[in-house]
């Protein structure tokens, strides 16, 4: 039977691929849909704010490529530590460990990746709609 940890671990694993998936999803997605359509292409290209756009959903779908790779890269870190004890005592060790402790770090960018879609969103629908 698993203890409450483990059943809250692995709900925040489950919560934590779902969310990076739908950003993933989103920040491709959207832009696709925004490109493919001729009409609303046309639209927004003439509005001005297609740059802006853009690099608003590439940049919230690159933070959550670095956030990932970072996050991975912790991960084996700390494998690496618990294999090899001696390992622990390098700086590499020490950096995989304080990143992992830090929740903080993926919420901020989280937050920063919802704000850059949200911009992106706004900018292309108020674009389209008025």
């Amino acid at each position: 039977m698993a203890t409450k940890a483990e059943e809250y671990l692995e709900a925040y694993g489950e919560f934590s691929k779902v969310l990076r998936t739908w950003f993933v999803a989103y920040g491709i997605g959207a832009p696709v849909l925004l490109v493919t359509n001729e009409t609303v292409s046309r639209v927004i290209k003439a509005s001005g704010s297609a740059k802006t756009i853009a690099g608003c959903f590439l940049a919230g779908v690159a933070l959550q490529i670095l956030l990932a790779t970072s996050n991975k890269a912790a991960m084996w870190v700390l494998y690496y530590g618990e294999e090899n004890q001696s390992f622990k005592q390098g700086s590499s060790y020490e950096l995989g460990y304080w990143f992992s402790e830090h929740i903080s770090i993926d919420l901020f960018v989280d937050a920063v990746t919802l704000v850059l879609f949200g911009i992106a969103t706004w900018k292309a629908f108020g674009k389209l709609i008025l």
